[in-house]
């Protein structure tokens, strides 16, 4: 017996004397592969039964219903003999497309199932990888007493050409790098949590009457002296491929930007890890930059309130024209003295709930990935242009522009506005489904007894007068006004 097998990866078909007998053992398993790597990457040479089930129960109803076999196949696009043979049962399923004699191990509701609980691992974050997959497939065959010749009875797993299929078959399910998830932040995104957060907004939004133009978002990041190079183009098959860069680990300057649901940035503010300021720090940083110095690199109390003045300068906010902040719960921002300028210059300051910025952000969410995308690539072309030099603090402000100019976008912050739910305005842009990670850790809420003492809740530092007797209203009078787990602090002039 002549055999003929061809090989994808050659130009010529290599011709094998096949006795009746393998006594080869070895010869037979590399053919038993490249039959599997046929099967999986098998192409149909022909249309028939691509009417499909559906459309063969109509042309079998038809026919019950009186209309002839010839007339139901024209209309149908069905052959005569397909519709003769499923009427008189003389097929396996009547009713039924089936080509040929290999059918899937599952039927169409048992794989939706498993569809389905993919979905679900997936929303819980808690996903499931290929080999999940696999071994749950074969425990699923297993309990329901299925028996497919591609299940190794040995290894307890499903092959490799019935998760290839059954991808094929599902497109809604591809393989996806998950991105790294702290049990902080999976526990904290909950349904109590945000949706107090948007009601929190939405009294502040109505106390306001803010509009796209007053609603900001701040926020902080750092860039790094040391870049992440960005892909090139290499020799195929090196073993490895390198860009030099400024040194092994480099120091980090914080970077506080803002920006608004109208698509306006204020211009931003650096924070050198060092004990006094020079202007040189500042060559090439966007227009109005503002430059801070810390010990840590980081911002603090007092840094925090030199930029508050500077965004009030900026966006020329009063009493008359309230602007909202939506900030991180950090201390610093949370200072007596913050506060008070907040109050005098109409800034109502509201701060996300816990490990949900994430979520929330419109900055995290739609401008920093692009702002450290392009700040990577122009680090990678300064270095280029400057072979020999490293990249200092004197030069990271004149970098960042570059990135800056390019990822500060009227879209990139209307997006992120839009996509966190805050304008427009959407308190379900987060349903049930997206909260599938704290559902593992559900507690009950803490009762009347407990709420004076929990502050976790979103914070709202607001200019805006309640309706209360004229007398109890002094200079220095702060009343917080708890509403179960949200804090609403006023404060009186």
């Amino acid at each position: 017996m002549i055999l003929a097998v061809c090989m994808a990866s050659c130009s010529s078909i290599v011709v094998i004397n096949r006795p009746a007998r393998f006594h080869n053992v070895r010869f037979k398993c590399a053919l038993d592969v490249i039959l599997l790597q046929m099967v999986r990457t098998y192409q149909r040479k022909t249309d028939r039964g691509n009417y499909g089930t559906e459309t063969l129960g109509k042309a079998l109803e038809a026919v019950h219903n009186g209309t002839p076999i010839k007339t139901a196949s024209r209309q149908f696009g069905i052959p005569a003999k397909t519709l003769r043979r499923h009427r008189d049962g003389n097929v396996t399923k009547p009713g039924h497309v089936k080509l040929g004699s290999i059918a899937t191990v599952f039927t169409k509701e048992q794989e939706q199932i498993l569809v389905g609980h993919i979905k679900s691992m997936e929303k819980s974050l808690y996903g499931l990888s290929t080999t999940d997959i696999r071994r749950l497939a074969f425990d699923l065959a297993k309990q329901m007493g299925v028996h497919h010749k591609h299940f190794a009875q040995g290894s307890s797993i499903a092959g490799y050409d019935w998760l290839s299929g059954f991808m094929r078959r599902h497109p809604e399910l591809s393989v996806r790098m998950p991105e790294a998830t702290s049990l902080s932040r999976a526990v904290g995104f909950n349904w109590p949590q945000v949706q107090k957060f948007y009601a929190a907004l939405k009294e502040a939004l109505d106390c306001t009457h803010a509009s796209a133009l007053r609603i900001w978002n701040m926020d902080e990041t750092g860039i790094s002296s040391v870049h992440k190079p960005v892909k090139i183009i290499a020799s195929k098959g090196a073993r490895s491929v390198g860009k030099v860069t400024s040194g092994e680990r480099g120091k980090t300057v914080t970077v506080i930007c803002a920006a608004s649901a109208a698509g306006a940035f204020v211009p931003p503010a650096f924070i050198y890890p060092r004990k006094k300021m020079v202007p040189s720090l500042m060559n090439g940083a966007p227009a109005g930059s503002l430059g801070l110095c810390s010990s840590s690199g980081w911002t603090d109390s007092n840094l925090f309130l030199v930029w508050l003045k500077h965004f009030a300068q900026f966006t020329k906010c009063s009493k008359e024209e309230p602007h909202i902040l939506l900030l991180d719960g950090h201390h610093s921002h949370k200072t007596l003295d913050a506060v008070m300028y907040a109050r005098e210059k109409g800034i109502t300051m509201i701060t996300f709930p816990p490990h949900c910025t994430h979520k929330l952000q419109p900055l995290d969410l739609s401008f920093f990935k692009a702002l450290k995308s392009s700040y990577n690539v122009a680090a990678g072309n300064w270095m280029s242009s400057n072979p020999g030099r490293r990249i200092s603090f004197f030069e990271m402000a004149g970098i960042f522009s570059a990135a800056y100019s390019k990822s500060a976008s009227i879209g990139k912050a209307v997006s992120g506005f839009d996509a966190a739910g805050i304008w427009p305005y959407n308190p379900n842009k987060y349903g049930p489904e997206d909260f599938g990670g704290s559902a593992v850790t559900d507690e009950p809420e803490p009762g009347p007894s407990n709420t004076e003492n929990d502050q976790s809740g979103p914070v709202i530092s607001s200019p805006v007068l309640p309706s209360l007797d004229k007398s109890q209203q002094s200079p220095s009078s702060i009343q917080p006004i708890f509403l179960d787990k949200v804090i609403l602090t006023f404060y009186f002039i």
